[in-house]
């Protein structure tokens, strides 16, 4: 073994999962030093982006960390539970079971980090942290700046995190924080920048004024957070924010009409992300499933097919599209109690198979990726919120990125095995 080179040894480890290989710095420097490399890094995304996979969920948006689906078990990561259990055993192991009722997880980027806080009481100051429940690495931001009397409606506020990637480097992250008031074409928002350490107050100029100016989670994305609105005709838009944006100052936002206003949908409209891009779904005039992406000068149509499963007679509702391939569709039947795989290509559909129930929900084996488990909550709550698209989905990326630290900033990292 000792006549091995670092670059044989880095051809072995990139072959195995994230989990496996984040604990080999503990075992010798070597190992330390090639899992560190920039060269292992790009080594590991190469061989994993022949037969892209990765965990993800689609997390309740008005529960603490309350997971509807849970897609894990594949091949980049290797995780044996959901980012949901993940979650919940993070921050019960993490905080006592004395403040576990004031824990609530605001924001997931799409990094794999999720902002968490912690409600302040009489006797106790309130707490914000950016963490990974994966690798359990978490840092603690200064709240001081928060407006007063923030907390006591806090349902009115809206949070989102952001982050800035560059060569497989988590570069920074922001947080972005702003009272969801009617019928303002301004939007004042709190920022938190890790590379300043600092929190901000900036101005936001809208198109146009928006009637509700969010319904539902921000979904984080390339330095970017998109939201769902309605415009003062009460028709749907895409309320985006670019808060690395430099061309016209440092935060930019855009109002972007839904691509089948002027048509008959089937489902409750809701966005989600693939490869890198916000997409949306849905079936139009009753025969077409249609799929877009949004590009910085709108919608572009990206398939439109005549799904096999509308000529069942049953009902499904959309779950998300694969992230990692643009193809492969989600769908879920209430009245069956099944999981729909589909190909957006050619319309054909399988069903899931069934493995046997736990208490909490039933688990089964993706089609088109038999070595993965797709676990899902109770029957009641999931369709109920399924059904009106209050989930936002979490999507663990194709490496571990290590999150950043400044001055401000308190550090409580492990390095533990993300088993």
């Amino acid at each position: 073994m000792d006549s091995m080179t670092d670059d044989l040894w880095a051809m072995v480890l990139a072959r195995l999962p994230i989990k496996i290989f984040t604990g080999f710095k503990l075992v010798c420097k070597q190992w330390k030093s090639i899992v560190e490399s920039p060269f292992f890094r790009d080594l590991f995304i190469f061989v994993h982006q022949i037969s892209p996979s990765s965990s993800w969920s689609l997390m309740c948006s008005y529960c603490i960390t309350s997971e509807m689906v849970g897609h894990y078990q594949c091949d980049t990561w290797g995780l044996k539970r959901s980012l949901g259990s993940f979650i919940d055993s993070f921050l019960s192991d993490k905080y006592q079971k004395s403040i576990h009722g004031r824990v609530r997880v605001r924001a997931y980027s799409d990094v794999g980090l999720i902002l968490i806080h912690i409600k302040s009481t009489v006797m106790e100051k309130g707490s914000l942290y950016v963490a990974n429940p994966v690798s359990r690495e978490c840092v603690e931001i200064i709240l001081d700046t928060l407006p007063i009397g923030f907390e006591m409606k806090e349902y009115s506020w809206e949070w989102g995190l952001v982050t800035r990637t560059e060569n497989g480097y988590l570069l920074g992250y922001k947080i972005v924080l702003f009272d969801n008031k009617w019928g303002d074409s301004k939007l004042s928002c709190l920022i938190y920048s890790s590379e300043t350490g600092l929190w901000s107050l900036e101005t936001l100029h809208l198109p146009y004024s928006l009637y509700y100016r969010c319904l539902g989670y921000p979904i984080s994305l390339n330095g970017n957070l998109h939201w769902l609105s309605q415009n003062k005709d009460h028709q749907e838009v895409v309320l985006s924010m670019d808060t690395y944006a430099t061309s016209t100052g440092s935060v930019r936002c855009r109002v972007t009409p839904f691509p089948d206003l002027e048509k008959t949908t089937k489902f409750t409209r809701a966005c989600t992300t693939c490869q890198g891009f916000l997409v949306y779904m849905n079936i139009v005039d009753g025969r077409k499933l249609c799929l877009w992406r949004l590009q910085s000068e709108g919608w572009q149509l990206i398939s439109e097919i005549s799904p096999d499963f509308t000529l069942t007679g049953l009902d499904y509702l959309p779950l998300m599209i694969n992230p990692l391939d643009v193809k492969t569709a989600y769908f879920w039947s209430p009245e069956k109690e099944k999981l729909l795989y589909i190909n957006l290509h050619n319309g054909k559909f399988v069903i899931h198979n069934r493995l046997e129930g736990r208490s909490n929900g039933p688990i089964m084996i993706p089609v088109n990726d038999p070595k993965a488990m797709i676990s899902l909550s109770s029957e009641i709550e999931r369709t109920y919120i399924i059904e009106r698209k209050q989930f936002v989905p979490f999507v663990l990326p194709q490496w571990l990125y290590r999150i950043p630290n400044n001055c401000n900033t308190t550090s409580m990292s492990s390095d533990c095995n993300p088993n």
